[in-house]
């Protein structure tokens, strides 16, 4: 059943427990997602990270299988763009049935980000659309190197609390020391910083680089408030694993198994660790 973010956030914050957002890149991994969603009953948030391939294809009839395909599932599926850069990408989601929307301009001064999360939430209420902004800045550890462009911006708790006040935002990503990608080290999560967040914010909030973060900051972060957990590199790594032994000549008729099985591991791991498991009857 295809819901929106406000939609399957909601249970989350009467419940205490955290919605599982995993990236797809393409419809085979969705259809993954959907598969052990149902099989365990528990909700997901299936997010889509813009890629330059949206430019050739006909975004609008994709978007449209997308739908389709949630639409169709057993349980609560938000159809979710993660990490729109501007205005203009979330705008195209939303006109192609996205059912919300990531505007991330958080590498902007407050005001600019403020103005552009603004201009999404604007065009986002007309249709019924959930949107998501995120203050502060998630970093990224790539390859062994570090720059100052991806380096954390730690989120300030009154900005956090006054951006989501006159944005009209739905859930709001903050940045507490997690990171995109892999990491170098150890998390080091600032749970202090997390529970002054959970005391100014009235709205979800968002955790995102999940992957690597450990099963036990997973669950100190649900305690202090967090709602949704992005995953990708914990997917992503299991996935091109099988799907390059599946390009093996005796490997091939068996790629698309190990491939969900890959999958499967993992997603039942975080359904299990976010309190989600077995909440998403219908």
């Amino acid at each position: 059943m295809l819901v929106t973010l406000n939609e399957i956030l909601e249970p989350a914050v009467k419940g205490g427990y955290a919605v599982i957002a995993p990236d797809f890149l393409n419809a085979s991994m969705l259809s993954y997602y959907l598969e052990v969603a149902e099989k365990y009953q528990t909700p997901v948030i299936a997010s889509y990270p813009p890629l330059p391939v949206d430019r050739l294809r006909n975004f609008d009839r994709w978007t449209g299988v997308l739908r389709s395909r949630c639409d169709s599932a057993k349980v609560p599926v938000c159809l979710h763009l993660d990490h729109g850069k501007d205005p203009q990408t979330c705008f195209r989601a939303i006109k192609a049935g996205f059912t919300s929307v990531m505007i991330d301009a958080s590498i902007y001064e407050f005001e600019q980000n403020l103005e552009q999360t603004r201009q999404v939430v604007k065009e986002a209420k007309k249709h019924g659309v959930s949107v998501e902004a995120e203050i502060g800045h998630v970093g990224a550890y790539r390859f062994g190197i570090e720059s100052s462009t991806t380096d954390n911006l730690l989120t300030d708790p009154d900005e956090a609390g006054s951006f989501a006040e006159r944005s009209g935002i739905d859930a709001l990503a903050v940045s507490i020391g997690t990171q995109h990608g892999q990491y170098k080290g150890k998390p080091d999560i600032d749970f202090k910083r997390l529970q002054a967040l959970q005391d100014r914010v009235r709205i979800p909030l968002v955790l995102h680089g999940g992957s690597g973060t450990g099963d036990e900051n997973i669950r100190k972060t649900i305690k202090g408030g967090i709602r949704k957990i992005n995953v990708f590199t914990d997917i992503i790594k299991p996935y091109l694993k099988a799907t390059l032994n599946g390009l093996k000549p005796w490997h091939i008729k068996n790629r698309k198994m190990h491939q969900q099985e890959a999958v499967e591991r993992i997603l039942k791991s975080y359904f299990e660790v976010s309190g989600s498991l077995g909440r998403g009857s219908i």
